[in-house]
């Protein structure tokens, strides 16, 4: 198998810096929005998918939230042979306005109440366009990530996106419960969480600017160089590393169905399902997000030093045996400490698995097709193991009546990212095996 990591080519400390920084801020900024639609889902199922009755009112709204993950596998081919093709810096720049578009439109789309079926029809084309602008996010900022890094720090380098995306669960958290005890449910629902998403339309043009001014991925000018007849096209790929794309598929699955399970859809299940309250739920997540970022940095540090695989396979081990227990105790006596226990212990799990995970995922294939490989992977697979994850639990709850959905669900998923890691162990590149 390829090691894809071979060439030599010059990074300047400076300008790597910057880079790194305008890249997360980026993933941070544009992440806020995204994740934000699924904290003030109850209000806008209320707003823009009125039914008469709350549960299928909820499902429409994550339903909503689903489908900007249908759009994602074209989107991640789309930005991903953008990014291979013209660059990582111009793929991240036009990214920021892209989905500075979709948020405006979740902004100041009128209710239900005003226009009608129109209005339902609005959010979905803003989720729409909010996916597509995000399919290239991951892939683009995690190649650029990998390529500036220094040779041994690849894993590092490449956890601080992982880390940027916690933050952005805490910020969106912190914001969503300081205007929920802020302000009456009147003017929540009519103006206040409307205000994220009007900021988040600003995002955009300082996004632009600041991706626009950062260093290229020097892997990527070296590339850009080459003679035409020297390059590999996304099919030559696809059927070339058929293996080491399937187990980029299987540390998808994980990686996208853990932080999905347990970050986004957890305080929405213990607010719908346990009767624990909205404000006590976000407490728990900001509380996880902020334990969870250094534990993320933590392993990619580690990952560097002995291997991406060695901390892979012990996390998600865990992931995958320590889900049912857990949900069992939230579930047999729910409060909010309990919850806080559960959180707590499953964002150091997912620290663990998130951290190696970029680097791991880039490790697999060479630099001139790394961001429209893992684009389509990641886009494919996270769209029914990660977006539409809560739905689907959500649903088998609702048809079961089965409170312990989310541990199987959990334990699934962490099976399919042992098989992965056991894989990426046996025929991974020596970096991946601590080798290096």
């Amino acid at each position: 198998m390829l090691d894809a990591s071979t060439s030599a080519v010059s990074r300047p400390p400076g300008l790597t810096l910057r880079s790194v920084l305008a890249c997360n801020l980026g993933v941070c900024l544009e992440g806020f929005d995204f994740i934000a639609y699924s904290a003030f889902s109850v209000i806008i199922a209320k707003l823009y998918f009125p039914t008469g009755d709350a549960f299928s009112s909820a499902l429409f709204a994550l339903g909503a939230l689903g489908i900007a993950y249908i759009v994602r596998p074209f989107g991640g081919i789309f930005w991903g042979i953008f990014a291979d093709r013209r660059g990582r810096r111009p793929a991240l720049s036009s990214i920021s306005i892209v989905m500075a578009v979709g948020t405006a439109l979740v902004a100041f789309a009128p209710p239900y109440r005003m226009i009608g079926i129109a209005a339902p029809i609005i959010m979905l084309i803003a989720r729409v366009i909010q996916g597509f602008a995000a399919s290239g996010e991951f892939a683009s900022a995690t190649s650029m990530l990998v390529e500036l890094a220094p040779r041994r720090r690849r894993s590092f380098f490449a956890s601080t996106q992982m880390a940027s995306q916690v933050v952005t669960v805490a910020l969106a958290s912190a914001v969503v419960l300081a205007l929920s005890v802020s302000l009456d449910q009147t003017a929540l629902e009519s103006w206040g969480w409307r205000s994220v998403f009007v900021v988040g339309t600003l995002i955009g043009p300082l996004g632009f600017y600041m991706r626009a001014r950062m260093a290229e991925s020097p892997e990527f000018v070296e590339i850009a160089h080459r003679p035409v007849s020297d390059g590999m096209t996304l099919a030559e790929a696809l059927a070339r590393y058929p293996s080491e794309l399937l187990c980029l598929a299987g540390l998808v699955v994980i990686g996208a169905a853990s932080f999905y399970l347990i970050l986004i859809f957890m305080p929405i299940y213990a607010a719908r399902e346990l009767g624990i309250s909205i404000a006590q739920a976000q407490i728990a997540t900001i509380a996880a997000a902020l334990v969870q970022g250094p534990v993320i940095l933590l392993s990619g540090a580690l990952a560097d030093r002995y291997g991406q695989a060695k901390i892979l396979l012990p996390a998600s081990l865990a992931y995958a045996v320590l889900a049912y227990p857990l949900f069992s105790y939230l579930i047999s006596a729910p409060s909010f400490w309990a919850l806080m226990i559960v959180q707590l212990v499953s964002s150091v799990i997912l620290g663990f698995l998130s951290g190696p995970l970029p680097a791991a995922m880039s490790e697999l294939l060479p630099a001139e097709v790394r961001s429209s490989g893992i684009g389509i992977v990641y886009n494919i697979v996270g769209a029914v193991f990660g977006g539409l994850g809560p739905f689907l639990i959500m649903l088998i709850v609702g048809i079961t009546g089965d409170k312990a959905g989310p541990a199987y669900w959990a334990a699934f998923t962490g099976l399919i990212g042992v098989l992965a890691v056991t894989a990426l162990w046996r025929g991974a590149p020596a970096v991946a095996r601590g080798a290096a």
